[in-house]
């Protein structure tokens, strides 16, 4: 039967084995010499216990592991064996509870708090997001926040190109001014007045050619983006797939980076980095696809369909501002 014994120094308790009744060590917590009493009932062995046998040489014997299974009914287990077993049972019940983004709950609030939460949401912390994300329930919600992200996002990119515009046509204004000032007054003011006109109107064109044409271009992309994913995805080994949830990856991620188009003139390039790591994060979630089937997914999505729109939209933008 084990000894269990306080240390008189500092009320350390130790457990030791039969053996050891009589014999004198160290404490392991105050290193006071302790001499071990006559063996009582004890309770489990503290680690520590095992630094008292060492200040005098012995070494502590255990049980042989066929009587403490005959005695108990089986192996002993440590607490630690018994969290890690608790712990492996509880990660296999673990579910991903799939409670929808919060533009999927119109309990979280309004249409644009539910946009904004879910657009910061899904940049963030994507791979949360999508583990969210409901896997049913039709396109028809994916679609409208892509409609929204594509609205808002078009608004923004058309206001920057406008305002770029302006600034180049005030100073050909200016230019015309100048010239108009050598001939007679009349014919100056007439042409200053025309001109205006003409400028104005022009920048009233431009926004609205580059808010809507920028809008139906974001929605067109996306569903061709879906589609040619639908593909990269079969050709990456990722089989169980349906068009469901590919454009539901799709329109979350593309919904979302549309905000991207606030900070002006980096917009482009911080929306080509989120949506990598938004589908990536997205394709993982939503198909529990291996990192390198996720990339080959992605990659073969870019090039194709990605970087012709990245160049061509890059070089319109300079063409329009500049």
């Amino acid at each position: 039967m084990p000894i269990q014994f306080q240390c008189p120094h500092c009320g350390h308790s130790m457990q030791l084995p039969d053996a050891a009744a009589g014999k004198q060590g160290k404490c392991p917590k105050c290193q006071g010499v302790v001499t071990v009493p006559a063996g009582v009932a004890a309770a489990p062995a503290s680690p520590e216990d095992e630094e008292f046998w060492s200040e005098v040489g012995e070494e502590k014997k255990d049980q042989p592991v066929e009587e403490e299974e005959e005695s108990h009914g089986g192996p002993k287990q440590t607490d630690a064996q018994l969290l890690k077993m608790s712990l492996g049972k509880a990660d296999e019940e673990k579910k991903i509870k799939r409670i929808g983004l919060p533009w999927e709950n119109p309990s979280a609030g309004g249409m644009m708090e539910r946009y904004w939460d879910t657009a910061i949401a899904v940049m963030n912390h994507p791979a949360t997001a999508f583990g969210e994300m409901r896997l049913t329930g039709g396109i028809k919600k994916a679609l409208i926040y892509l409609i929204l992200g594509a609205v808002f996002g078009s608004f923004f990119g058309a206001l920057y190109v406008t305002i770029g515009r302006t600034i180049a046509v005030v100073g050909i204004l200016g230019v015309a001014s100048d010239v108009a000032d050598e001939e007679d007054e009349e014919s100056a003011e007439v042409a200053s007045t025309v001109i205006t006109a003409a400028a104005v109107i022009g920048l009233v064109i431009v926004f609205f050619a580059v808010f809507i044409g920028g809008a139906i271009a974001t929605l067109i992309h996306t569903f061709l983006q879906t589609l040619l994913l639908h593909g990269t995805l079969s050709v990456a080994g990722i089989k169980d797939k349906d068009f469901e949830r590919t454009f539901r990856i799709t329109a979350f991620s593309c919904g979302s980076i549309q905000l991207c188009y606030i900070v002006p003139g980096l917009g482009v390039g911080f929306m080509l980095l989120l949506w990598f790591i938004a589908m990536f994060n997205g394709i993982k979630a939503v198909y529990g696809a291996t990192d390198n089937q996720t990339t080959t997914a992605v990659l073969l999505l870019f090039v194709p369909l990605l970087l012709p729109i990245v160049v061509g939209g890059g070089f319109l933008f300079f063409t329009l501002v500049y």
